[in-house]
């Protein structure tokens, strides 16, 4: 029997998605070690693929360019690190912190994939692991917060990492990168349902875990907020491009309403956070305290490249501030304006795609990316080890669907 290429690059990315997804910090700290296993089997995927005697052109060249532009900031930086060092981080550092970038490379087979006769069962064993990730997080928080048993110390971040939920505070263990993903693929799969008549209450269940996970678990304000958005949007999308419009319209009264009836608490409690004067609103705060510093620090190098490589925790007058909290404006202080521009591009034309497509393309994959890592990229820079990973999956989905509707 003759091994597909397609099958090769499934299994292997599935690996890079479990080494990614945490699963082996139930037992040691391996986020380190896990991302340098991911960014040599990316490389290794990529060989492969390269050495594929027949494979499917990717549409345009703009990923391509992209792609070789940015390896050269990355390459000028490693080179330039001497020069450019700020807080001293060695050469092996740096790499350790960046090799994320590999990642990148996935994009050429999952293209592959999506092309391919086993796209659907690709796309339902990522949203597989993505649930069992969530779950085991679940698991976790449940018995640390309950019965207090740590049964995995290396997925919770610190006794400090809480916040206050009802009254109460509680320990906060972070989802995965993997999340907008399995998100949108419940949502399709509800829609899918609907239009065939057999209404799916396990995709429309997934939703909501994931939604409420966001808001009681790991307790991220901005995943939340893009979360809610990625709904509102598909369900308004889908309804204008539905016959069944009045169902859609109510289905999304009562998902709106069951939201609030809820987490009326939460909502509130996440509104107060973002105040300066709220005791919970202080890592706001403390991120507008240290943006002079960070923004001085990067003029004093250059305006065009930045400063370069760092440490993501920088002092300054006694205080600690992390340039990851900076989310991807972080890429303007470290790479500066030449290099912020083209971390942008991806972004650039999600937001074409999914305007142009709005009213066209009943496909959600692109305009639920693309919302979501516009708003999470307030505070989590995509471009980091720890968010990475979902990037070539973003890419591929849009140039899968230009090149399916020739947009």
């Amino acid at each position: 029997m003759k091994i597909k290429y397609t099958s090769i690059y499934a299994y292997l990315i599935y690996i890079i998605v479990f080494l990614n997804l945490g699963f082996f910090n139930l037992i040691m700290p391996f986020e380190y070690t896990g991302m340098l296993l991911a960014a040599v089997i990316s490389i290794i995927t990529f060989f492969i693929y390269i050495f594929q005697p027949v494979k499917y052109k990717l549409p345009g060249k703009w990923y391509q360019i992209y792609l070789m532009l940015i390896f050269c900031i990355y390459i000028y930086h490693f080179f330039n690190l001497k020069k450019t060092n700020i807080s001293s981080m060695t050469l092996l550092s740096a790499f350790n912190n960046n090799e994320g970038i590999f990642l990148l490379l996935l994009v050429f087979p999952i293209y592959e994939i999506l092309k391919g006769n086993d796209k659907e069962k690709f796309l339902k064993n990522l949203a597989i692991l993505g649930y069992l990730a969530l779950m085991i997080r679940l698991i976790v928080w449940g018995m640390y917060n309950f019965i207090n048993i740590d049964i995995a110390p290396y997925m919770i971040r610190g006794l400090d990492w809480n916040r206050m939920v009802l009254g109460r505070s509680f320990i906060r263990v972070s989802g995965t990168f993997l999340d907008i993903y399995t998100f949108i693929y419940s949502i399709n799969a509800f829609f899918k349902s609907i239009y065939s008549h057999h209404y799916k209450i396990s995709a429309f269940i997934g939703i909501l875990f994931i939604f409420l996970y966001s808001v009681l678990i790991s307790q991220y304000r901005m995943v939340s907020l893009a979360l809610l958005s990625v709904l509102i949007l598909v369900i308004l999308k889908e309804t204008y491009n539905s016959q069944r419009r009045l169902l859609n319209v109510l289905l999304f009264i009562m998902l709106i309403i069951l939201i609030m009836i809820i987490g009326h608490g939460i909502i509130m409690n996440f509104i107060n956070s973002f105040s300066l004067n709220a005791s919970t609103g202080s890592s706001t705060s403390t991120r507008l305290n240290g943006l002079p510093f960070i923004e001085e620090e990067w003029k004093n190098s250059s305006i065009w490249n930045g400063f370069g490589f760092s440490n993501d925790n920088m002092t300054y007058m006694n205080m600690t501030y992390w340039l990851s909290d900076y989310g991807f404006l972080a890429n303007l202080f470290q790479f500066g304006i030449i290099g912020f521009l083209i971390c942008l591009v991806p972004f650039i034309y999600g937001i074409y795609f999914s305007i142009v497509s709005f009213f066209k393309e009943k496909n959600i994959y692109v305009l639920g990316f693309t919302v979501y890592l516009l708003i999470t990229s307030t505070t989590f820079n995509p471009m980091r080890n720890q968010y990475i990973s979902i990037l070539p999956f973003y890419i591929a989905f849009m140039l899968f669907y230009k090149e399916r509707n020739k947009i």
